[in-house]
């Protein structure tokens, strides 16, 4: 079948950012260059960091030249008294593509408390020249800048690093073997490749959000009044045809990520020279048009394959030589999350001296930078506390200042969550926690648990000889996306009712619990299913719901057929042969409510969050299709099961 236009997308949210008014960027501007210092003091007292003492002086922007002459924009933030006595201090270095003129108020922030503070365009964006490989010179440029730094006046011997998202990673970027470093604090961020580990499953709208993203940053040297949205991003965000997967078993790639481990960037360099065909390519250089090349294949064609298992950057990084401690800040509904989580662990497992024994992993209900649970719109774990996290000033006190009073939860267990429903915060030195027991609960039907209509259980009794359950996967007429670990499109716990009066999701619930139930760690489903096609897609998603019907997403995800036994080996399945999906749904901490109900939702697609799948397993050519008969069996010899951590 040839595609057709998918209907009933009205409450996808594609954000589209409208900059603020002329009139308000110039009180903006006025602000910062007038009344940002008393400000960010006030500011500063808000959050509980104290009334900053310090005037600032920032320093006219300076550009750091490196070994392959790339230039780099750098702002200095320095307190007043230390600029006059040219005495020394501490320092915080951030370093962002998101135009570090955007981000001056954190210099302020710091400064005011003393810290002499740097942020930095990095290469490629902003004010910075050169070409932006995607991470890969993060390290070698951050390692420069601070040694660098070492040089300065006002350098003392510590320097700690501070941001969110891409400039979390580029903290993480210099977190192992080196000498200057004395702590970071990267928040909702990771080493790991977001493109793997999603059971086989392409992360469409963040591609798109993270094309679109780096198209801003490199092809603006200011803030632009609009973010670009190209027609093309407008496509993959609202029309399934662009999301179609349909790729051949053995799929042919360009350069593989894997491939760059231990070149350098003149190496790098000269593999983009013989792909591209180009001549006289200068990395210190922008070259538009080979990068939107170089992203296009990156992230839409996927002909730059992003095969490993730590993204470029980090091909060479060795735990073992980590040795700064680092606070994470994390969250729940966060697209990085789960990579986050690995990261912590690894840290906790195999760094060594401080990173070891100090380094703290906080989990809000926060999605990415937003607002994560409907609940959560409170002081205790809102957006200020986050905003007042990641900032982080007393982290950084304790750290650079030796002022051991301020951070009192040094000694506490290393990782602090907060439990939704509950509203609480917890410690635990281990994840998953130790006092939880894995539970199972057993899908029933009688054969029609479509839609919120239908008649789905879900308990613990194993199931005996019941009818399986059926459904129409038409891709193009995909379930829309709402919520969920995102980036560009809406984020967070939603209410899914329009979701669940569709035909083609099958919903199983718990009777309305008679105490409350909280679950903590990573929950499974074991999915017993068959297929019309050769190749689909099975969806599965996490849900709370209230008294009075809210359902409210936890955790969702997916597997492709073909990669039912991992990424590396993908395989078709038997039309009409039922098989065994394991699908990890992720980690979570929820207490479902005296009177809620434990519910989850099966279908084969989730779009744009996920691409959708063609059901023709590789065969057919572009925006082709076939609809697809989809069983889900739940009896004695298919018992299909969620699997979910219960806090004794």
């Amino acid at each position: 079948m040839k595609d057709k236009y998918v209907t009933n997308l009205s409450y996808l949210k594609v954000i589209v950012k409208p900059r603020f008014p002329k009139f308000v960027r110039r009180l903006s501007k006025f602000i910062m260059r007038y009344g940002i210092v008393p400000l960010v003091k006030i500011l500063g007292k808000l959050l509980g960091f104290g009334f900053g003492k310090n005037g600032v002086k920032r320093y006219p922007e300076h550009f750091i030249t490196l070994k392959d002459g790339t230039e780099l924009a750098t702002d200095i933030y320095v307190p007043k008294r230390i600029f006059k006595k040219k005495s020394k201090c501490p320092t915080i270095l951030v370093r962002v593509p998101y135009w570090k003129d955007s981000w001056s108020f954190i210099g302020y922030a710091y400064a005011v408390h003393g810290f002499a503070t740097i942020i930095q365009d990095i290469r490629g964006t902003g004010h910075s020249t050169g070409f932006n490989y995607y991470l890969f010179t993060e390290r070698e440029d951050g390692l420069e800048t601070l040694e660098w730094i070492s040089k300065q006046y006002w350098y003392n011997g510590k320097i700690g690093m501070a941001g969110a998202s891409y400039f979390g990673i580029t903290q993480l970027a210099l977190s192992w073997d080196n000498r200057y470093l004395t702590c970071i604090s990267p928040a909702i961020t990771s080493t790991l490749n977001l493109w793997i580990n999603n059971g086989g499953l392409q992360i469409h709208a963040l591609t798109t959000s993270i094309y679109r993203i780096m198209l801003n940053i490199a092809s603006h040297r200011e803030v632009p009044p609009v973010d670009t949205l190209t027609n093309l991003m407008q496509e993959r965000y609202l029309n399934p045809k662009y999301a179609l997967y349909n790729d051949p078993i053995k799929k042919k790639s360009g350069i593989k990520l894997s491939q760059l481990k231990g070149k350098t960037i003149k190496e790098v360099q000269d593999l983009l020279v013989a792909f591209y065909n180009v001549k006289n390519f200068d990395s210190s250089k922008r070259n538009l048009k080979i990068y939107y090349k170089f992203l296009n294949d990156f992230l839409i064609t996927r002909d730059l394959d992003k095969d490993s298992y730590k993204m470029s950057g980090f091909l060479e990084m060795d735990f073992k030589k980590f040795s700064q401690p680092a606070f994470m800040l994390a969250g729940w509904q966060d697209m990085f999350f789960e990579h986050q989580l690995r990261d912590f662990l690894e840290i906790k497992m195999n760094s060594n001296r401080d990173a070891k024994k100090y380094s703290k992993l906080v989990i809000g209900s926060w999605a990415h930078a937003a607002i994560g649970h409907p609940e959560s719109k409170i002081r205790n774990a809102g957006l200020p506390r986050f905003y007042k996290e990641f900032i982080n000033l007393n982290w950084n006190r304790y750290w650079l200042k030796d002022e051991k009073h301020v951070f009192p939860d040094i000694n506490n267990p290393s990782i602090k969550y907060w439990i939704m429903g509950k509203n609480t915060w917890r410690y635990t030195e281990d994840w998953p926690p130790e006092n939880i027991e894995y539970r199972r609960l057993y899908i029933h039907s009688g054969g029609s648990a479509n839609s919120i209509k239908g008649e789905g259980i879900l308990n613990l009794e194993e199931p005996s000889n019941e009818a399986e359950d059926m459904y129409i996967f038409d891709p193009m007429n995909p379930v829309i996306t709402k919520g969920g670990r995102n980036l560009g499109i809406l984020k967070g716990a939603h209410n899914q009712k329009n979701t669940e009066k569709r035909e083609d999701v099958l919903i199983y619930s718990t009777k309305p619990l008679e105490k409350g139930i909280e679950i903590t760690g990573p929950v499974k489903m074991i999915l017993y299913a068959s297929s019309s096609a050769k190749d689909t897609d099975f969806m599965v998603k996490l849900v709370d719901v209230y008294p009075r019907g809210k359902a409210i997403n936890i955790l969702d995800a997916g597997i492709r057929a073909r990669f039912r036994n991992g990424e590396d080996g993908p395989s078709l399945i038997e039309p009409r042969k039922a098989y065994i999906y394991e699908i990890e749904l992720g980690n979570t901490s929820n207490y479902f409510r005296k009177g809620h109900q434990i519910r989850i939702e099966i279908t084969s697609s989730n779009f744009p969050r996920f691409d959708i799948n063609s059901n023709l397993g590789g065969e057919g050519g572009s925006g082709e299709y076939i609809i697809a008969e989809q069983k889900i069996y739940h009896s004695q010899e298919y018992p299909s099961h969620l699997i979910i951590p219960v806090l004794k």
